[in-house]
């Protein structure tokens, strides 16, 4: 085993201290935490295998999820299905993996939300859908229909509102539109606003000439 020269490693320590000076606190901690680090891996015993680190206690889970949630006049307003939910009782938040949101209208095609995962905290009223989000809604009553590309969305289901700060694009032909962070408001007229970066295209389709 080599022998550990702690007057070496003191002065090591201490001289890495010095330069961050006192400036900040949390710099001198991390500063300390590295060193500390180093010299473990260098001279230490090698680390035992451990348990990835928990995001907090289980108390309930279920796979194949499906909810439905009834409107004020009895018909079904919301409908949530899931590969998997994991619920941790200590922040009473849920992890949902693979979810798939539906949003009915009274007037219209539903709209159908995908993404990779999302999160629903205890004490919010938002949900916070993670990664790729695809929305999706059939041919209307004038006959076009809407797809909208864009990820890391906070929406408020029962509000019918959403929200990104990322690249989004929308594509209802003849038009299309891109650009950076948008507001969505699925009501009975869908509703939104692209917040800066915005690039539309208009497709006129050529006359054929007999």
């Amino acid at each position: 085993m080599r022998k550990i020269n702690w007057k070496a490693s003191l002065s090591l320590i201490t001289d890495g201290l010095s330069a961050i000076g006192s400036r900040s606190q949390t710099a001198t901690a991390i500063a300390f935490l590295l060193l500390s680090a180093w010299l473990a891996s260098k001279y230490g015993p090698e680390p035992e295998p451990t348990e990835k680190a928990k995001t907090g206690k289980v108390d309930y889970y279920a796979r194949g999820l499906r909810r439905t949630v009834m409107g004020d006049d009895g018909k079904p307003k919301e409908f949530l299905i899931a590969k998997e939910m994991v619920h941790y009782e200590e922040e009473d938040s849920a992890e949902l993996f693979r979810p798939v949101i539906t949003l009915y209208s009274k007037e219209g095609p539903p709209w159908v939300i995908h993404s990779e995962t999302a999160t629903i905290p205890g004490k919010s009223e938002f949900v916070f859908l993670n990664g790729e989000v695809l929305i999706l809604r059939e041919a209307d009553q004038t006959g076009r229909t809407m797809r909208i590309e864009t990820s890391n969305i906070r929406t408020i289901p029962g509000k019918d509102y959403a929200e990104t700060d990322e690249y989004i694009r929308l594509i209802s032909p003849p038009d299309y539109m891109t650009g950076t962070g948008a507001t969505i408001n699925f009501g009975k007229d869908l509703t939104y606003k692209i917040l800066k970066d915005v690039r539309r295209r208009h497709d006129v389709e050529a006359e054929s000439s007999e």
